[in-house]
């Protein structure tokens, strides 16, 4: 690595999350940033297995804060990034039982007050259905809508954001693993990292790469807990009678009923969740989605877009993410001086990856000084020290699945 062998940053993950957070080092300041991911850039993580849900209904209220922040990023991305992220405007849906009707009631006022009441509202059913002629609503009591949610394409998103970054002097390293965070003898500040290329020296090192990231924060006696879980999604096309109700006709949607997630994808295709949460252990290949889970996970779609019935399979895709006990982040400064983590996102990490950004590069920048700011108290939750504490985040309003 004679290149470059030393930096005033180095950012570790290649998905949607380290690629923001390297663009707004960059932007912030920072000289020289270099980011380095282990495979293809969002092509190995969670990133690329992700379904790309852009909503802000959640259960936990600094959640829907920063997904409040982040969605506008989505909308406005050619202005704000450059290129194109796949945002596409479908409506969100969020589908519960009876027993869980108030609890949406006041999930959906906390959205409303943190993005305004022009973004999400409680619908009667039969307003869903004249909005979405493609739903069956059986078993559904209540629904949350958001007419601006949908989603985006999380591998182009990533990847427009890398550019981004490169445009802004980010020097970035493919196929480039990141074995130990180094440290001075005293082991109280970082000095730099190892790689499979060499090392590089630099005083700041922040670990985004998932479950990957837990190897090298151990390696500075910071235990982190995340589990590599294995994910799973699959893409079928729906037949003519669902195309004749046209792909507008079913939205992008979470069915606490079902406990299943889908959403269109512009054509005449359906994307959906195939629940699969087996730990998986990392340098392993995972192991392709079965018939049994492919079926269960149609099954229940089928309960909401009758027309998946006889939907035909186009495709599935199974990788890991890396999920804490809580299933919410881990975000900060941890260990010796030098070293933020920003991983653990369990699923949440694309619709909240440019807020988590913006904030994270603030306490980086300005030092943990300003987590005394409103701005910074949206991070406070997510401290590696709330499982030594006892304070793991708990939803406020929670449904079935969480």
């Amino acid at each position: 690595m004679s290149r470059i062998d030393t930096a005033d940053a180095v950012v570790v993950g290649g998905g949607i999350v380290g690629a923001f957070l390297a663009l707004r080092l960059a932007e912030a300041g920072v000289r020289r940033v270099v980011l380095c991911e282990q495979a293809r850039l969002a092509s190995h993580g969670a990133t690329s297995r992700s379904g790309g849900l852009l909503r802000l209904h959640h259960t936990v209220r600094s959640d829907t804060e920063l997904a409040a922040r982040s969605l506008p990023v989505f909308e406005q991305w050619a202005d704000v990034i450059g290129g194109d992220c796949g945002y596409r405007r479908t409506g969100f849906l969020q589908l519960v039982g009876p027993e869980y009707a108030q609890a949406l009631a006041a999930n959906t006022a906390v959205v409303a007050t943190a993005a305004g009441p022009g973004r999400t509202e409680v619908l009667g059913l039969d307003d869903v259905r004249r909005l979405y002629p493609g739903l069956s609503l059986d078993g559904v009591a209540a629904a949350a809508h958001e007419p601006d949610g949908g989603y985006a394409d999380p591998v182009r998103a990533a990847r427009a954001a890398t550019t981004a970054a490169r445009r802004a002097g980010v020097e970035v390293y493919e196929g480039v693993r990141v074995h130990e965070v180094l440290t001075a003898s005293s082991q109280q500040r970082v000095t730099g990292v190892k790689t499979t290329v060499g090392r590089i020296s630099a005083p700041l090192v922040v670990l985004a790469s998932g479950a990957w990231g837990t190897g090298p924060a151990a390696g500075l006696g910071v235990q982190v807990p995340v589990t590599a879980r294995r994910i799973g999604l699959a893409q079928a096309r729906l037949p003519d009678v669902g195309r004749r109700a046209g792909p507008a006709s079913v939205p992008t949607c979470i069915d606490d009923t079902t406990g299943s997630y889908f959403r269109p994808d512009g054509t005449d295709h359906l994307y959906f969740g195939v629940p699969s949460h087996p730990d998986v252990a990392l340098g392993h290949d995972v192991a392709p989605l079965t018939a049994e889970e492919i079926s269960s996970a149609l099954e229940a779609v089928a309960r909401r877009v009758p027309a998946v019935t006889t939907a035909h399979l186009t495709g599935t895709r199974a990788g890991l993410d890396g999920y804490t006990p809580d299933k919410r982040p881990v975000i900060g400064a941890a260990g010796p001086d030098g070293c933020y983590l920003a991983l653990g996102f369990s699923g949440g990490g694309f619709k909240t990856a440019p807020a988590v950004a913006d904030l994270a590069t603030a306490e980086i920048v300005e030092g943990q000084a300003v987590a005394g700011k409103a701005e910074q108290d949206l991070l406070r939750p997510y401290r590696l020290e709330r499982f030594d504490t006892g304070r793991q985040i708990v939803p406020e309003a929670p449904y079935a699945r969480g």
